[in-house]
């Protein structure tokens, strides 16, 4: 069967008779696929069209009553796990080939990729999840002032050393991984592992509205947190690694030496 990374579900899918859209580089595979495993005749342009009771509607139906699935004309999970196996059938051109060919691939792969399209809030979602999850496992996570840190952490692993500074590197590692969203190292070390409170951490705008985002930085002499959670000066959640004990949600002004609150771009 296909790889789910290599060909991602990008249905549901219809004929103009139904209420599912009818238009789209899938359809454009489908017919690819429909016509190598036999069903409808070869195009060398087939369009991403699918009209209702037009050869796609007809074969589509004889494909999915072949495979044991309902005849309805809906490209929906089922057909997708269906199609990813199909193959080729022998006396056919490419017999033994997937019927989804190279080409098909691109083009559903092409369209799932510009329908997920990793933004913002996937990033900062993913950077409270760190936090959480350091924090739930804080007797796994240990103090320690070394450069360079291991960029490739695991929050909930069994054994993790870091610092302040580290932890924020760390956080916004992981987060650019689980998101897909690629952002700059907040150190701006270009991921090496290097860098620390003043170099560069500190070195981004300020946030003067009061109103602090996931991922802002706050700042202190020497030290930093990296807020979890949005909010104001007083309801914002803050994470600091700065001790053995940690990391440990705070607040801005959990210090007396409070300096100023940050946010590293995201582009």
């Amino acid at each position: 069967m296909l790889p789910i990374a290599k060909c991602p579900y990008t249905g549901p899918y219809g004929s103009s008779g139904t209420k599912f859209p009818n238009r789209g580089p899938t359809v454009e595979a489908l017919k690819r696929a429909v016509s190598r495993a036999g069903f409808i005749s070869w195009k060398d342009n087939f369009t991403q069209y699918w009209p209702e009771d037009g050869e796609l509607d007809k074969g589509f139906r004889r494909w999915q009553r072949d495979k044991g699935l309902p005849g309805d004309g809906i490209y929906g999970q089922q057909e997708w796990k269906a199609m990813r196996a199909t193959k080729v059938p022998v006396g056919q051109p490419h017999a033994g080939e997937y019927a989804f060919d190279d080409y098909a691939c691109k083009l559903i792969l092409e369209e799932w990729t510009q329908e997920n399209v990793p933004d913002e809030a996937d990033f900062r979602a993913a950077l409270s999840e760190f936090c959480l999850a350091a924090e739930q496992n804080e007797d796994a996570w240990h103090y320690r002032q070394q450069r360079p840190v291991d960029i490739t952490v695991n929050p909930k692993a069994s054994y993790v050393w870091s610092d302040c500074s580290g932890y924020v590197i760390q956080a916004y590692h992981w987060a650019m991984t689980k998101s897909g969203l690629a952002v700059p190292d907040p150190a701006k070390q270009g991921w090496t592992g290097f860098g620390n409170t003043d170099y560069y951490e500190d070195d981004h705008p300020s946030v003067t509205s009061g109103l602090y985002k996931v991922g802002d930085l706050a700042h202190y002499p020497g030290h930093v947190t990296l807020c979890r959670k949005a909010g104001t000066a007083t309801t914002a959640v803050f994470s600091s690694h700065g001790q053995e004990a940690g990391p440990v949600p705070t607040n801005i002004y959990y210090r007396r030496d409070f300096r100023k609150v940050v946010r590293p771009p995201l582009k």
